[in-house]
């Protein structure tokens, strides 16, 4: 979002679903916040988040924890190879029912519209984005000395951020769905809903974050992409998010594709034998004697013998990777033992 741009909260004060006063700390040293709460019951922390003062450290560190998407805003200009640029590529809750995906709550902001076979990873709303006077406060940019200062954190984030849960509640019954999953808190109702998001839905691309000019994606080709442009802020270079991993899943998921190749090759080495088993006189091999029958037995012996070498590694690699991993996770655990025990005689 352009910054020269006169910022306006997108949403009316009597609309805003959490209408709490709050007391930061730098208020009355800054010139450009008007209106100071005169409220007896003005609250010094965050909403929804009463271990977290009002301090402007506090709340910035909050709202990049929160709301940021760091490995994502690196990846923006591969990310046309993950999916459709457009920050309305969002399927409805109810959609994502309907395509057999569930709604996984997640509070990391990476993983927010990740998806993966039957899963969708959704982060709920904090309650602070719901207050007016937050918005007022930390996410209006201010200007002090003639010298522009960005707001605690780029407001574009969070009205992208906002945005997707239009896309994403369109109807009542999304609006249920979310709630169910625990997206949006249970005090709010449909009305009060509909009253605050609906200007977020007219917002354009080029008022929301990078991150939110696209919209749901797809974990398995974003682990593509980690792969290949070798991001810095990735944790591994071969996951976008690491899995959860255990030998079961492993390889449960490694003997589908197996079997179906396993079934593939089977029916082909088995026409080959059944070429082979024919006489030599009989039908179009008598033609192929002298033409190139013992180049085609010598083509199929060992095609024949490359799946079986080719069928002893993969069941080498099949059962080696995640013995291998074992014994990693065993040489760590006694090494940190050692290590820990040496400490301790150390400091004795």
């Amino acid at each position: 979002m352009n910054a020269s741009t006169a910022f306006q909260v997108p949403f009316l004060p009597s609309h805003a679903l959490d209408k709490q006063q709050l007391k930061p700390i730098f208020e009355s040293k800054n010139s450009n916040i008007s209106h100071q709460p005169t409220d007896p019951k003005a609250i010094s922390y965050l909403p929804g988040e009463p271990s977290i003062g009002l301090e402007e450290s506090a709340v910035n560190d909050y709202l990049s924890r929160e709301l940021k998407t760091y490995l994502l805003d690196e990846l923006y200009g591969h990310l046309w190879l993950v999916g459709r640029r457009s920050g309305r590529s969002i399927d409805a809750l109810h959609a994502q029912r309907l395509k057999g995906r569930s709604v996984v709550p997640t509070e990391d902001p990476s993983l927010h519209l990740i998806w993966r076979r039957n899963q969708i990873y959704i982060k709920p709303i904090p309650v602070c984005l719901f207050n007016y006077r937050f918005w007022d406060i930390y996410l209006r940019p201010t200007k002090n000395n003639n010298h522009q200062t960005s707001s605690t954190l780029d407001p574009s984030i969070a009205m992208g951020f906002l945005r997707s849960y239009a896309f994403l509640t369109p109807h009542r019954l999304d609006f249920i769905l979310a709630k169910e999953s625990h997206l949006i808190p249970q005090d709010i109702d449909w009305i009060a809903w509909s009253r605050f998001i609906h200007k977020f839905r007219e917002l354009s691309d080029e008022q929301v974050a990078q991150r939110y000019h696209y919209g749901q994606l797809r974990l398995s080709r974003l682990n593509w992409a980690v792969r290949i442009v070798r991001p810095q802020h990735a944790n591994t270079l071969w996951f976008y998010h690491l899995p959860h991993w255990s030998i079961t899943s492993y390889l449960s998921q490694a003997t589908v594709p197996l079997l179906f190749i396993f079934a593939s090759v089977s029916v082909v080495l088995s026409a080959m034998q059944v070429v082979l088993s024919v006489p030599s006189d009989k039908g179009f091999l008598q033609r192929l004697e002298d033409a190139g029958l013992p180049q085609m037995k010598l083509t199929f012996w060992a095609f024949s013998i490359s799946i079986l070498l080719l069928s002893v590694l993969i069941w080498v690699l099949l059962l080696g990777v995640p013995l291998g991993a074992l014994a990693w996770q065993l040489s760590w655990g006694f090494r940190k033992r050692d290590r820990e025990k040496g400490d301790r005689l150390l400091s004795a």
